[in-house]
C-alpha cells in the first residue's frame, strides 16, 4: 500500500531517507514534496494552508488510483489531515487510514507563542531545544539561510490556521507521539478520536518531538499492524 509521508515544517522529502531504507515490502513510502525545498526550492512558498493544499492536490491526485494510507508528522499532521477534508470534498478517492504524529488535535487552540516572527537567534535556538536540527546545520550559515525562510512559511502556515468544523472523516485514524515528547500532552493527541467516525489508536514511543526519524523500523512495523500489512522487509525473505 501506498503511504503519502508529509514531513514536519521547515523539512522536505529527504527527512523520510531512513525510512525509505527501512520500509517493509507491503509498505510503499512515498515522501510528499511541498514547495520551496529541495526538487521544489524554485517554487514560491505558500503562506496559508488553503493555498498549499490547493498546491499538494494536484501533484498527488495521480497517485489516487490504488489504496493509500496518509502519514504527517508534527505540522505534517495538519497537512495531511486538511488534505483528506479537501479530498473528500472534491469527491477523490479517501485514504485507507490516517497516521498523524506529533500534533495536537486539530481543533484544540494553540498553547505555544507564534514562532514564525522570532529573529533568527532566536529560531535557531528554538530548533536546537527541539532536537530536530542537527547542531552542526544550525551552525552553518548558508545552510541557516535555506532552511530559515521556509520554516518561517511552514510555521506561519500552522500558526494562523483556523479549524473549520465539519463531519468527521470515515477512515481510521491512529495518533502517533513521542514518550518525552514535552511540546505535546496525551490529551492533545487522544483529541484527535473525535476526527474519525470509524476506529481510533493512540500510539507512543520512545523519544521526543522527533521520534518518527530515529526509530523508523518500530514506527513502520506499527503502521503495517494497523493496516493489516505484513511487516516483512526484503532482507527477512527466505530464499
Amino acid at each position: 500500500m501506498r503511504l503519502l509521508c508529509f514531513p514536519h515544517a521547515g523539512a522536505g522529502p529527504s527527512q523520510f531517507r531512513s525510512w525509505l531504507a527501512a520500509g517493509p515490502d507491503s509498505l510503499q513510502i512515498m515522501p510528499v514534496a511541498l514547495p520551496g525545498r529541495e526538487a521544489r526550492y524554485k517554487d514560491a512558498m505558500p503562506r496559508r494552508m488553503d493555498a498549499l493544499l490547493r498546491d499538494l492536490s494536484h501533484g498527488i491526485e495521480p497517485l489516487l488510483d490504488q489504496p493509500f494510507a496518509m502519514l504527517g508528522h508534527s505540522m505534517g499532521a495538519l497537512v495531511a489531515f486538511e488534505l483528506a477534508r479537501m479530498m473528500r470534498c472534491a469527491g477523490l478517492r479517501q485514504p485507507e487510514h490516517l497516521f498523524v504524529s506529533a500534533f495536537r488535535a486539530p481543533h484544540l487552540n494553540g498553547r505555544s507563542p507564534p514562532l514564525h516572527a522570532l529573529p533568527g537567534h532566536l529560531l535557531k535556538a528554538e530548533l536546537l531545544r527541539l532536537d530536530g536540527t542537527p547542531p552542526e546545520v544550525l551552525a552553518q550559515p548558508d545552510l541557516m539561510d535555506t532552511l530559515l525562510p521556509v520554516l518561517r512559511s511552514d510555521l506561519e502556515i500552522a500558526e494562523h490556521y483556523r479549524y473549520r468544523h465539519a463531519p468527521p472523516l470515515s477512515c481510521p485514524i491512529t495518533c502517533l507521539g513521542g514518550i518525552t515528547d514535552q511540546r505535546i500532552s496525551r490529551p492533545e493527541l487522544r483529541a484527535w478520536r473525535q476526527h474519525t467516525a470509524d476506529a481510533f489508536r493512540l500510539r507512543l514511543f520512545p523519544g521526543g518531538h522527533f521520534y518518527l526519524y530515529k526509530t523508523p523500523v518500530l514506527v513502520q512495523h506499527a503502521i503495517c499492524t494497523d493496516l493489516g500489512l505484513s511487516t516483512l522487509c526484503p532482507d527477512d525473505a527466505v530464499a
